[in-house]
């Protein structure tokens, strides 16, 4: 910008190197500007020096810091010594806000005594730290208000930050964290380790499964989404993320998954999975070059209509619940028992020939032949069960094969008379 042209009110011996300096200069006497150099000119966007000279400062000045500046002013043109740098607002010509930082001392023009003051445009610097602040703030609103629970560990894994929420899940406060491994609070470090192989590896995970250990001990299970980070030649830092309770969610899959493959009423595998099971036996045999031994038995209580009939389907349920525990006590460790549905049971035994499944039919029919159902609390009764039994060949693909001869044995059973074995 072009120089102010001469003026009577200009330093005459400093007027030309003090115009050329890059920073803000400005003369003041008597609260108006006497000398304003081109950097002031440019900072308060005015046409020329003359439009800023003989103005009074309180034109440029904000109002709440009015009385601030012109008491550090007449301090100047008292003599009384360099006032140090202090913020000020401003504004320019076009009414722009600015915020500077400013600074005066005395100085002679024109044979009065005055103020020379220097200033340093900190507006965008102001903006900038604003800016910081308010996005500082809302970092930790959020981080207050989240359920969920941020963290960042360094390179070494060690938490550098967690937020207020892992109070809620784990029971630590933050402070308690900070600073220890993450690895600390995984039940089994070989966990955190498959987590940061996976991060390393692919820079991210999402909905990684996990584990990790309360401050009274309880296991929870935790869901993890998560971000390497890098330092600035590109190595890694650490890691930042989100984890996430999911104990409830899992622990209701669980029983989902449980109600799925389990008859509610006896506790047994239900018909759709106690028959998975014997697909996949019938699988692992055909894969195996010594097939070992594989039988069933189809358990059918006798005449159990008659007790719902009689006595009610709770009574009835009752008995199928005695009726399991009966099996329970003479069936093999090893062997696998589900209710196909009703009275209808299946009992899979595996390393069993026909000689072995037959001897342990008769031991379940003979323990249900001597045992009393108690039905209500002054009465029971005696039940018989008939079963039929095979034994798995090597051209059985699926269950259905091994199913239908054990199905023809146990009618054969019933139409014998119940209460019998039948091959």
């Amino acid at each position: 910008m072009t120089s102010p042209a001469p003026h009577p009110s200009m330093l005459p011996a400093q007027a030309a190197w003090v115009d050329a300096l890059a920073a803000p200069v400005l003369v003041v006497v008597g609260e108006r500007l006497r000398y304003v150099n081109a950097a002031a000119v440019e900072l308060l966007q005015a046409e020329s020096a003359r439009e800023l000279l003989g103005r009074s400062v309180q034109d440029f000045v904000h109002p709440l810091d009015s009385h601030r500046v012109l008491a550090r002013l007449r301090r100047a043109e008292a003599r009384e010594g360099v006032n140090p740098p202090t913020s000020v607002r401003v504004f320019d010509c076009k009414g722009n806000e600015l915020t500077l930082v400013m600074t005066s001392a005395p100085v002679d023009c024109d044979g009065e005594h005055g103020a020379l003051t220097t200033c340093l445009d900190m507006t965008e610097r102001v903006a900038m730290e604003q800016r910081l602040r308010r996005t500082d703030e809302d970092f930790r609103r959020i981080m207050d208000t989240m359920q969920d629970v941020f963290y960042r560990t360094d390179a070494q894994g060690i938490t550098r930050y967690v937020c207020p929420a892992v109070k809620n899940v784990l029971g630590y406060s933050a402070e308690e964290i900070v600073g220890l491994p993450a690895a600390a609070f995984y039940p089994d470090p070989a966990e955190r380790d498959a987590l940061v192989a996976a991060i390393r590896e692919h820079g991210f995970v999402r909905d990684f499964p996990g584990r990790m250990r309360r401050k009274d001990g309880v296991i929870i299970d935790i869901s993890i989404s998560t971000q390497a980070l890098r330092d600035e030649r590109g190595q890694y830092a650490g890691v930042e993320g989100i984890w996430r309770d999911i104990s409830e969610r899992k622990a209701m899959e669980r029983e989902l998954e449980r109600l799925a493959t389990r008859d509610h009423l006896t506790g047994l595998y239900g018909r759709r999975r106690i028959l998975e099971l014997l697909d996949e036996a019938l699988e692992r045999r055909r894969d195996r070059r010594t097939q070992s031994s594989l039988a069933v038995l189809l358990l059918d209580l006798d005449h159990f209509k008659q007790i719902n009939d009689t006595h009610g389907h709770a009574a009835g349920d009752q008995v199928l619940r005695q009726f399991v525990d009966t099996v329970h006590g003479s069936r093999r460790g090893e062997d696998q028992f589900g209710r196909l549905g009703g009275e209808e049971f299946l009992l899979m035994l595996q390393g069993a020939d026909a000689g072995g499944a037959r001897h342990l039919a008769e031991r379940i029919r003979l323990a249900v032949e001597a045992t009393e159902f108690r039905i209500h609390a002054e009465s029971s009764l005696r039940l018989t069960v008939s079963i039929g039994y095979a034994h798995a060949l090597p051209e059985d693909r699926r269950s259905a094969d091994l199913l239908e001869r054990a199905d023809r044995a146990l009618y054969q059973a019933k139409r014998g008379g119940r209460n019998r074995v039948s091959p």
